[in-house]
């Protein structure tokens, strides 16, 4: 999963960043409402933290200039003020969700992922294929039923592979999905991390298969 944080606040965006890497997302950040509408209209992101006090184009403005583009991906306003009718203006502009500074990082984590959740699958908190499973509440994999152990990387590309189970992925649509603009990273890498997904999955029915010039498919069948 891609996020984008829009704070101009540097280090309080640089914190947020910074655990929610931990919680392995991949994340930007830009500080200013000009920049995030550049980035976003040429990379995927799957959901967006605007603070509505922003130098240049406020918040308010960004989140009512991507829903005019249709941009639909899933935003949440964090903000300083405390009035009710900046809220519901927020609300108004096209953001889903709101949360007021300071706040809590598991109320935060909360509340990205019951909306990523709700864009992604609406009736669905665990995605399934055969014995894999991922539950999007605690965003964790089993596989058989046990904790199913993977590194940052590896997360990222088995979580976005499995969302599109039974279709192809290209390689190129996994690093644009699971980095961010900041890592220093190419195709070389997403081969590297699913043959290490192939190891672990040995031995189970879930495989994932070449598509030559289309990319992966994360399938299940016969061991």
């Amino acid at each position: 999963m891609r996020l984008l944080i829009v704070e101009d606040n540097l280090s309080l965006a640089e914190w947020l960043a910074k655990l929610l890497r931990a919680e392995r997302y991949a994340v930007d950040c830009v500080s200013n409402g000009e920049t995030a509408l550049d980035i976003i209209g040429s990379s995927p992101y799957d959901l967006a933290l605007i603070d509505l006090g922003l130098p240049d184009m406020g918040g308010i403005e960004l989140i009512r200039t991507l829903r005019e583009r249709s941009i639909s991906m899933p935003i949440l306003i964090l903000t300083a003020r405390h009035e009710l009718s900046s809220r519901v203006e927020g609300l108004n502009a096209g953001a889903d969700d709101y949360l007021t500074k300071p706040f809590e990082i598991e109320e935060l984590e909360a509340r990205l992922r019951a909306l990523l959740r709700r864009a992604a699958s609406p009736l669905k908190a665990e995605l399934r294929l055969g014995p894999l499973a991922f539950d999007q509440n605690t965003r964790m994999f089993t596989l058989a039923g046990a904790p199913f152990q993977l590194s940052a990387r590896e997360h990222a590309i088995l979580e976005a592979l499995l969302r599109r189970a039974g279709g192809a992925v290209s390689k190129e649509s996994l690093l644009e999905s699971t980095y961010g603009f900041d890592d220093e990273v190419n195709l070389s890498v997403i081969e590297v991390v699913v043959h290490r997904l192939r190891k672990k999955l040995e031995g189970s029915t879930v495989s994932i298969a070449t598509l030559r010039g289309l990319g992966y498919v994360l399938r299940t069948g016969s061991p």
